[in-house]
Order: structure tokens, then C-alpha cells, then sequence
């Protein structure tokens, strides 16, 4: 796919700079992908701590001990 991109020679300069990269179109690439991996893990760190489950681990502990047979 291609798409066009207006950026001034600062910003350019600015990605290469960052991404350590010399061809501009690499470097735009990494600083976008790097941006999605970014906004992913900032979704993930608002996710923490607001998960709701269910407190059954030991209906489910014993639910699965009782299908594994243990050597005697």
C-alpha cells in the first residue's frame, strides 16, 4: 500500500534521528509501527486493575484434580 506523508525536513530529520535509520521511508515505517506498539501497551496499563473475574480458583483446582489421576 502506499500513502503520502507531509512532514517538514525537522521532522524527517527528527524520525531518522530517533529510529537510527538513514532511509526516510524505513524510518517512518519503524517510528509508525513503534507508535501502534506503544498505544497498545498504554490501552494494556489503563486495563490494569479494572479486569473482573470470578474468584473460583479452588472449585476449579478441585474440578481439575479430579480428572488427573496421580501415581500411588
Amino acid at each position: 500500500m502506499t500513502i503520502t506523508i507531509h512532514l517538514n525536513h525537522d521532522e524527517i530529520a527528527q524520525i531518522k534521528e530517533l529510529t537510527r535509520l538513514d532511509d526516510e521511508v524505513e524510518a517512518v515505517s519503524k517510528a509508525a509501527r513503534e507508535y501502534l506498539r506503544m498505544a497498545r501497551l498504554r490501552e494494556l496499563k489503563a486495563a490494569s486493575g479494572r479486569i473482573d473475574f470470578e474468584e473460583n480458583w479452588k472449585d476449579l483446582e478441585s474440578l481439575e484434580l479430579g480428572e488427573v489421576e496421580f501415581p500411588h
